[in-house]
């Protein structure tokens, strides 16, 4: 399995949009865009103690997440929005943080280099 493979996967995104590269690489564009976005906001949030902000970034990410085929955020980016849901602004959810700007800053990366 290659590196791609294991940060993400577009079976899911290819099945809605059809096997149309062009409409590929515009929904990847799309996701580079608006992915950093929300990320930001998860982080600011944080930083300045919003739960209720950090929860509706998070649940926004979920669905893009699953059809990007990030598997390996299915759980935390859930976690993510439990703990602020619940308000347990603590080390845990900043590791869970962490992780989440970890792993989309890699797929980021990678889709920079093979779609765009």
């Amino acid at each position: 399995m290659s590196e791609n493979q294991e940060l993400y996967h577009l079976d899911k995104l290819i099945g809605f949009v059809g096997d149309d590269p062009a409409a590929v690489k515009n929904m990847v564009g799309i996701f580079l865009q608006t992915t950093p976005e929300l990320l930001e906001t998860i982080n600011l949030s944080f930083k300045q103690r919003y739960s209720e902000k950090i929860a509706k970034a998070a649940h926004s990410l979920k669905p893009t997440l699953d059809v990007f085929g990030i598997d390996s955020l299915h759980t935390t980016i859930r976690s993510v929005e439990r703990k602020a849901r619940d308000g347990e602004l603590d080390n845990e959810l900043l590791e869970l943080i962490d992780s989440v700007n970890t792993v989309l800053e890699d797929v980021f990366n990678s889709l920079r280099i093979n779609y765009l």
